[in-house]
């Protein structure tokens, strides 16, 4: 039986009275979409499981609900159903407005199955949480409680408005005086003139007419003028009802999931973890983060679930079914040695033969019922009981109550969530997280770890997975075997669990980059050293007329160093223009030892020698990158200054530059400045 909104509230009550007869109930739900993110990995343990679907799946819709009840006919000795397929879109006005994602491969696969897009969207049932209902009926109450306690004071009509109100006044007039009908319509306003408008009519026509709003189909509001007759409610009666209808609305089908809760039956589903996390995040309360305080507030809505994956993937099941997709799942169970149990409905209520609704939740509640009775049935008679009627607290359910099975997990011995116990806890000291370069593919992996054996690998993104041995015993060979490996970063599964596995992934991808960007540097330091030695030697043989004179050299505090080594590398800096240049951190060239001045000859002449000396001090002597200070100018400042120096201020002098040799540096002066030099330019053999 399809519901939709225009329906849903005349077939409440066959829908309560469906769940109190029935012996169990089975559901199935339709998304916008799965997960979004990260998808579960094979190795993660229940917790791992439920945390990653619920951050993953709330802000999907639920857009279709499926809910089969099966009850017992005694005159005619078999089950019926009564089947309810509901379109589910929640609304804003009075509740949230809702934002949601969707998932294109999750609508196309929907679309293909023949689902009716524009019946959701336009006739879809609202839907809440029980927390969000219970603030807007306190807001409701609060708000009603004021009306008629504040008289406000009229609105003044703008003269450009009053024509128009006058002639709608003369309509309502004639409506009154003139005709039988019950309402009129008042159309074309826009907000401002329908407030205009309750003013108007209530202070003229108070006692022969009501006004209200109504919203027609395509959200446009129009003014309903009502002719008041005997017996009918005031004004504020009818706002404060209609206002309450409004609210009922919007709650919608969560009224249906508090009925299923409350009756505390039996539901079945299949593979029904999802369905369950969107049921209570939808229709109860969000969902907890913490895994305990899920498990109780699940049993606590739903005492006894039943999840047909979970029985379908245990003996006797096991070996007898070649698949438990639920299509493929009903077709085995239909052939010996099981055997489908009669199932009717009473005409327009449920189904009574195998439709091809696949994917309409409707019908797949309802094959989810008939698998389960099947499985039911064939384990009465193993046990020797030939009763078709199923009694849910039977120890032929017990194993299967309260489990929801895990599907991407349950080869690696972790298959379900027990509601109402420990959870199973397999160990994972054979998994390892591999970080590895982003080229490799699955061959090189394998290649990695063939002197281990065989392999299982789970792919988080494309230079990261989930490493599992065939081998356990191998687990401790590995670590000793790859923990030098520069390629790959291998960590033990509960490490980097225990890191917080986002965040311990980010840490070594990051010491791997650094990694690489040190081994970088290294290489472009080495490549700039080769290329700057290069420059300087080059430079150091140029005649001294083609050189350009350099900045004076400031002096600077060296550190007390007693390495023999050559002297430390200049700092390179890159500059916006692309020139480089170098920091002058290197040790200062040694003065020259200031002997007695020459008799004092022609200005000519001494300039001359000076000059021809420095020619062969130079030549003789290569810089090795460093700055010569003395040019002709200097030169001749020096001659002016010695002649004018007398000989015991030439004695002192000499005692000061013995003073500074002799002198211990204790510190580095961070605060001394240094002159940068143009080294070379990108054209200059820059790698």
């Amino acid at each position: 039986m399809e519901v939709v909104r225009r329906n849903f509230k005349d077939t409440l009550p066959l829908i309560s009275d469906s769940i109190e007869k029935a012996d169990f109930l089975s559901i199935d739900t339709e998304f916008t979409g799965l997960i979004n993110g990260r998808d579960v990995s094979i190795f993660d343990s229940p917790e791992d499981y439920y945390l990653r679907c619920m951050n993953g799946s709330c802000e999907f819709l639920l857009i279709q609900f499926g809910l089969s009840a099966f009850y017992w006919d005694e005159k005619e000795k078999h089950y019926m159903n009564d089947t309810y397929n509901f379109y589910l879109y929640p609304r804003g006005r009075p509740g949230p407005d809702r934002m949601f994602l969707c998932q294109s491969s999750s609508l196309d696969f929907l679309a293909s199955n023949g689902f009716n897009f524009n019946k959701l969207i336009k006739e879809g049932i609202s839907y809440m949480t029980a927390l969000t209902e219970t603030k807007l009926r306190e807001s409701l109450t609060e708000r009603q409680q004021t009306y008629g306690t504040r008289e406000k004071d009229p609105v003044r009509i703008p003269d450009e408005n009053k024509q128009l109100i006058e002639d709608i006044c003369a309509k309502v007039k004639n409506f009154i005086d003139n005709t039988t009908e019950k309402e009129m319509e008042i159309d074309k306003c826009n907000s401002f003139i329908r407030m205009l408008l309750f003013q108007e009519l209530r202070i003229r026509f108070k006692d022969d007419v009501m006004v209200d709003t109504k919203i027609l189909e395509n959200k446009s509001r129009v003014l309903k003028v009502i002719r008041k007759t005997a017996g009918m409610s005031d004004q504020e009666t009818m706002r404060k009802k209609r206002e309450w209808d409004e609210l009922e609305e919007a709650v919608g089908f969560s009224k249906v999931a508090k009925m299923i809760s409350q009756s505390e039956k039996l539901v079945v589903g299949h593979n029904m973890l999802l369905d369950i996390l969107h049921t209570l995040g939808n229709f109860f309360q969000q969902l907890p983060p913490d895994y305990n305080s899920f498990k109780e507030f699940t049993h606590c809505m739903f005492p006894k679930l039943l999840d047909t994956k979970y029985m379908s993937s245990l003996p006797p099941f096991k070996d007898k079914l070649g698949s438990s997709v639920l299509t493929e799942l009903l077709s085995t169970l239909a052939e010996p040695p099981f055997s489908i149990p009669k199932v009717g409905c009473v005409e327009g209520r449920g189904y009574s033969n195998l439709k091809d609704k696949q994917h309409e939740a409707g019908y797949d509640a309802y094959i989810t019922g008939l698998c389960f009775l099947a499985m039911h049935a064939h384990l009465a008679r193993m046990r020797g009981d030939h009763s078709e009627r199923l009694v849910p607290q039977s120890a032929t359910l017990k194993p299967f109550l309260n489990k929801l099975f895990l599907a991407k997990t349950a080869r690696q011995d972790s298959p379900y969530i027990n509601l109402t116990g420990a959870d199973p806890t397999p160990s994972r000291d054979h998994v390892f997280h591999l970080v590895f370069p982003k080229e490799w593919q699955r061959n090189d992996l394998n290649q990695l770890f063939s002197p281990f054996g065989a392999i299982t690998v789970h792919f988080l993104d494309e230079t990261s997975a989930y490493i599992g041995l065939e081998r356990r015993e191998q687990a401790a060979d590995v670590m000793r075997a790859l923990a030098k490996n520069a390629r790959v970063t291998l960590t033990p599964y509960y490490k980097y669990k225990s890191y917080g596995s986002g965040d311990a992934e980010m840490a070594l991808r990051s010491d791997r980059a650094k990694s690489d960007t040190y081994k970088l540097i290294a290489k472009t330091e080495m490549k700039s050293r080769q290329a700057l030695t290069r420059s300087n030697l080059t430079s150091s043989w140029t005649s001294p007329q083609a050189r350009q004179p350099l900045p004076q050299k400031v002096s600077r505090a060296r550190s007390n160093s007693t390495s023999l080594t050559s002297p430390p590398v200049a700092t390179r800096k890159r500059t916006s223009s692309g020139v480089f240049q170098v920091d002058e951190s290197e040790p200062l060239a040694k003065k020259p030892e200031i002997s007695p001045s020459p008799p004092e000859n022609p200005r000519t002449s001494a300039e001359a020698q000076r000059t021809n000396a420095e020619a062969t001090r130079t030549r003789a002597e290569p810089t090795n990158g460093r700055k010569k200070t003395d040019s002709a100018e200097t030169g001749k400042k020096d001659t002016v200054t010695k002649k004018k120096d007398s000989p015991e201020q030439k004695k002192d002098k000499i005692e000061k530059i013995d003073t500074k040799k002799d002198k211990v540096i204790e510190k580095f002066d961070s605060k001394a400045k240094s002159n940068c030099v143009t080294a070379f330019k990108e054209s200059d053999s820059w790698d």
